[in-house]
């Protein structure tokens, strides 16, 4: 059986053996084809198309390669295209240009042309209009006949004086400048009257983008753009113009100069213009759209504006430049001017024109819509008032959303008539009312880039209305205004004008007003923003609404780095939606004092105060105090009497604790988080939050001012206007409400390293009413039954003196309020080691009323706390305090006794147990007894004993044969009451008790061990136990006797007693026995051997068996 079981076996391995080569041979078989098929496959399918692939191509009809959008598809190629397409989104047009009426689509640039507009037309494509050449000023009128869509392309340059009308309704004319020039002589005369719906659209198909040149980052503002010119006739042959770029990273912007240069190519040219000469004008629904190319004029003369528009017409400026316009007096909009008609900027670059309001673009009752280009390097005249460089618009309603207003200059400044009013300026822009009394108007910038304008006077960027020539609304909703300057005023980056109203209000994105600066020596300031007030009582106070705004990294060499009010500014700052002030800064750089205001309009309160108010406001204590980041002054005369004027919340936006410390109306103050103040003629505070509460004021902002500086207060914000921060209409302002409380400790003293161990809530109770308590069992946890923790869960803790405080500072609603106060011990393990915790519950009963005390259009609210009792329940003691101030409370609670609040005990604990080695020699082990003695009790009258085990299990027989074994006392426990001072040495003494008539064999050691144990308190909630210990004696008269010189540590070793056994061979007459001994012992030894021979003998018997 075995041997057909191995057949068959080897039967099964060469079946195995056959079957794994044919699935080798299959692999390599499946292998060869997949690398041979593809290519084989391949040529046949390349041989089956090639003669239809041909055949298309020669037939005419279009190829891959083609791009003729004037072929015509046939059938197939349809098919082909529907076959490519399959699963894609088909093109809806069929490749015809869209947004174009059908028949009237233009032709491509460089089409063939016959002289004439020739329409062409291919089958199944698109319709094109041919290009009319332009080679004289005869041929440059063919414009005026032209209807539909036309198109012309200037072939050189053409000179001409006579004035051109489109006026056909409907028509579309292209004028290609094709880099030649349109040299216009007419001193009074448009070039071109565009009327009665007709548009024309000008370009340069030989225009080529400016190029990026180096430039010194010295001056990042005011650079005016430059014109070169040709020498020979004064045409301008290149332009450069400057931007300044904004980049935001984080809660900052960082600017860069950049230059660009132009090289002028195609370009219509005023040549002999004069203050009268609109060299385009549009009216009467006309529609001028600049594609390319530039409209400007030569060196030498001047016009009264390059581009006008009136009667509801239109401009597109969709590229090109319009440039090197100069107006010398008696207009405005040097570059391109519109009255009741539309400015649409998409791109291009408006630079370089110069006129006495609005050097680039004005606008009298019209639409501007800025959506991209460039207005850069842009003035006014140096030598008359005017506002607006960039722009100036009067009436119109002006939307920034993006784009570049940069480097404009508002140049004219004489401190005759103008010092400290700020009534001229606008570096960037200028919008105002045309009429004194109206509001007309409006500005929203909701994106693009306002930087590096400068302005002689005030509103680096923008300046918003004028005095009493109001905006309808000024909006902020997005964007960028940065590094502008206002030289000899105020506002740097913004100013409002009385009664103009503001809002500040991003949402959904970030923007910027950073790096902005006023150098005014006359004025109050204002780097990023200035708000105008009035003291007029015909004319309101412009104001601002500002919402979700940081203002940090703001400097003023005056006062009030972040934001600052002068005396006629009122200021609401709420809690919602608001702002968060801190880490601004100010003083002069070089540190030598606080710059002041000129005293302009008899304002003199940021002076030095002297008696008899013959100064100003500001104290030496002032000076010392907080005003870093806020600050307000007014005269104090009568202050009694004033209205409130500014209200501060304690809670920024992020709902953190801003941290308030300075002096509110010279007395100093700190502001709680739920706390707040009011002023009536002075407010200087700093802003200190902690890092948590500035990240989260940092992410809930979408409007960053910082970077600013100003020359005299309020580097970030600076008012005499009204300014509300937040989104309400009521305040709840809650009083300085401080629970003061002492922690003690019964045992030892507190020191430095407890600071903050020990834990305080303050509780308020639920609707179930319940009341806190402790568990009665060993952990003696806090029970909140049913009470919640009032702030966050980490309450209170003390100081290294033992105090604590509470800012309650809430106290929700008029009425009576309760609350509880107890130490909370947390979880064992995370207690104060040694330390019974204090089970005292303090019930707090708060008693208020409110008073409504409004600021501008908000109800401040503020709780006064009439009385506050406060009631001992583990004594059921009640005390009731009634404060002065309501609004500032301050109570020491304490238990009734002494002056603590809450007493622990400290009641560290130590131990020890003392432990001796029995060793026998030459015995065995027997149940010895041994006695511990205290110090005082050296004779062992008293003794504690303990009694060995001789059970084997607790015997140990070393290799000698000597048994030993160890025996503990009890051990030796120490309380703090034990010791002297938190240190203590005690004495033991220990022998073995003397049992000769017991264990008549044994000889006994007769040594008497002391221990010495110092105790010591480890200030831990332990008592350390150092024991040592001596071998010695003790006389009959109690006195102990060292005989070893020596400590020994314990319990490293211990104090060993040795016994010896001791016994003898029996005398004469005992021989018998001892022979009888021997006899037992031999016969004993001859039955071991002869059962080792017998277990050998088995063992060998077995192994034959197997």
């Amino acid at each position: 059986m075995k041997a057909n079981s191995d057949k068959s076996k080897q039967s099964k391995k060469a079946t195995r053996r056959v079957l794994a080569g044919v699935l080798c041979g299959a692999s390599v078989l499946s292998l060869v084809l997949s690398l041979v098929m593809p290519p084989i496959s391949q040529a046949i399918a390349n041989d089956a198309q090639a003669a239809p692939t041909e055949e298309t191509v020669m037939g005419g009809g279009s190829s891959t390669e083609s791009t003729d959008v004037e072929n015509t598809n046939n059938g197939d190629t349809e098919n082909q295209n529907s076959d490519e397409t399959e699963g894609d989104e088909a093109d809806p047009s069929n490749g015809v240009e869209q947004g174009q009426p059908e028949g009237k689509l233009q032709a491509e640039d460089g089409e063939l042309s016959d002289g004439n507009a020739v329409m062409l037309a291919a089958e199944g494509g698109q319709t094109k209009t041919a290009s009319t050449e332009i080679r004289t000023a005869d041929d440059l009128k063919k414009l005026a006949n032209a209807s539909g869509v036309a198109s012309f392309k200037l072939m050189n340059d053409v000179e001409t004086g006579e004035t051109i009308a489109l006026n056909k309704d409907g028509s579309n004319i292209t004028l290609d400048l094709n880099g030649c020039k349109i040299k216009y002589t007419s001193q009074s005369q448009p070039l071109f009257n565009i009327t009665g719906g007709a548009t024309l659209t000008v370009k340069d198909g030989q225009q080529v983008a400016a190029t990026e040149t180096t430039t010194s980052q010295t001056n990042k503002c005011g650079n005016l753009a430059l014109m070169e010119y040709d020498t020979s006739n004064g045409i301008p042959t290149g332009l450069t113009y400057y931007v300044t770029e904004s980049v935001a990273n984080g809660t900052r912007t960082t600017e860069t100069l950049k230059a660009y240069k132009a090289h002028v190519k195609g370009a219509i040219v005023a040549c002999s213009g004069s203050k009268d000469l609109r060299l385009i004008v549009i009216n009467s629904g006309g529609h001028l759209n600049l594609e390319s190319g530039m409209i400007t004029q030569d060196k030498n003369n001047c016009v009264k504006n390059l581009v006008y528009a009136a009667g509801s017409s239109a401009i597109s400026v969709d590229g090109g430049y319009v440039c090197g316009g100069y107006c010398p007096e008696g207009a405005a909009g040097a570059g391109i001017s519109v009255e009741n008609s539309t400015l649409d900027i998409s791109d291009g670059v408006i630079a370089g024109n110069y006129a006495p309001s609005g050097g680039g673009v004005y606008a009298l009752n019209s639409t501007v819509n800025m959506v991209g280009g460039i207005i850069s390097g842009n003035g006014t005249n140096d030598n008359e008032v005017g506002y607006g460089a960039g722009i100036c618009a009067e009436d119109s309603m002006v939307t920034i959303t993006n784009g570049y207003i940069t480097n404009n200059k508002y140049q004219f400044y004489t401190d005759e008539g103008h010092k400290g009013n700020g009534c001229h300026g606008g570096g960037g822009i200028a919008a105002f009312s045309h009429n004194q009394g109206q509001k007309k108007g409006g500005l929203v910038i909701s994106g693009g880039y306002i930087t590096g304008n400068y302005s002689a006077e005030a509103g680096g960027g923008v300046y918003a209305g004028a005095w009493n020539k109001p905006l309808s609304g000024f909006a902020f909703y997005g964007g960028i205004i940065a590094s502008n300057v206002a030289q000899n005023s105020e506002g740097g980056g913004i100013r409002i004008a009385a009664p103009t109203v503001g809002e500040f209000n991003v949402s959904g994105k970030k923007a910027y007003i950073t790096n902005n600066t006023t150098n005014t020596t006359n004025d109050w300031g204002g780097g990023g923003v200035f708000v105008q007030g009035s003291s007029d009582n015909n004319v309101q106070p412009a104001s601002l609404n500002i919402y979700n705004a940081l203002i940090t990294n703001n400097h003023a060499s005056g006062f009030g780095g972040g934001f600052a009010a002068c005396p006629t500014g009122k200021t609401a700052i709420t809690d919602t939606n608001g702002i968060a002030i801190f880490g601004n800064y100010d003083g002069k750089p070089d540190g030598s004092g606080y710059n002041r205001s000129g005293g302009t309009h008899d304002k003199n309160d940021d002076a030095d105060w002297r008696p008899n108010h013959e100064g100003g406001e500001i104290t030496e204590d002032f000076k010392k105090a907080g005003h870093q980041d806020l600050f307000l002054i007014r005269d104090s005369a009568n202050a009694e009497s004033l209205p409130y004027i500014a209200a501060v919340t304690g809670q920024m936006l992020g709902g953190g604790a801003a941290n308030w410390s300075g002096t509110i109306d010279k007395t100093p103050t700190s502001i709680g988080k739920y706390e707040g103040a009011q002023a009536k003629y002075m407010i200087g505070l700093k802003s200190e939050p902690i890092q948590y509460d500035k990240d989260a004021a940092t992410a809930a902002a979408s409007l960053f001012i910082t970077g600013n500086r100003s020359n005299i207060h309020g580097g970030g914000v600076m008012t005499n206007g009204d300014v509300i921060a937040g989104s309400t209409t009521q305040v709840n302002v809650y009083p300085k409400m401080k629970l003061n409380g002492t922690k003690a400790l019964e045992g030892r003293a507190l020191t430095a390293d407890d600071a903050g161990k020990f834990r305080f809530q303050l509780l308020e109770p639920g609707e179930s009413g319940g009341v806190p308590s402790f568990n009665n069992n060993d952990d003696g946890k806090l029970q909140l039954n049913g009470c919640s923790i009032v702030g966050d869960d980490d309450g209170a803790t003390n100081d290294a003196e033992g105090n604590f405080v509470f800012d309650l500072g809430r106290v929700h609603s008029a009425g009576t309020n309760v609350y509880y106060l107890v130490e909370d011990p947390g979880n064992v393990a995370d207690r104060v080691p040694g330390v019974d915790y204090d089970q005292t519950i303090y019930k707090i009963e708060l008693t208020t009323t409110t008073e409504k005390r409004p600021v501008l259009d908000i109800d401040y609210i503020y709780y006064l706390v009439t009385n506050v009792r406060v009631t001992n329940l583990k004594n059921n003691e009640a005390k009731t305090f009634t404060p002065n101030n309501g609004s500032d409370v301050s109570i020491k609670i304490t238990d009734g006794n002494t002056d603590k609040t809450f007493t622990n005990a400290y009641k560290p604990k130590g131990s020890w147990t003392p432990q001796v080695t029995k060793k026998v020699d030459g015995g065995e082990m027997k149940a010895f007894t041994f006695e511990l003695a205290n110090e005082d009790d050296p004779n062992f009258t008293k003794p504690e004993t303990v009694t060995i085990n001789p059970d084997p299990a607790n015997v140990k027989t070393e290799k000698n044969g000597n048994a030993t074994s160890t025996v503990d006392f009890k051990s030796k426990t120490y309380k703090l009451t034990d010791l002297n001072n938190g240190s203590k040495t005690f004495t033991y003494y220990v022998r073995e008790k003397y049992e000769s008539s017991t264990y008549p064999h044994y000889k006994f050691d007769q040594s008497v061990y002391r221990f010495k144990v110092v105790a010591k308190d480890n200030t831990q909630g332990g008592i350390d136990c150092a024991v040592t210990y001596r071998k010695g004696t003790v006389d009959p008269g109690g006195t102990w006797k060292d005989t070893d010189n020596k400590d020994h540590e314990f319990p490293d070793t211990t104090p060993t007693f040795t016994n010896t056994y001791s016994t003898s061979l029996p005398l004469s007459g005992m021989s018998g026995v001892t022979l009888t001994y021997l006899a037992g012992a031999a016969a004993l030894c001859a039955a071991a051997a002869w059962m080792h021979i017998r277990r050998k003998a088995n063992a060998k018997g077995g192994e034959r068996r197997e």
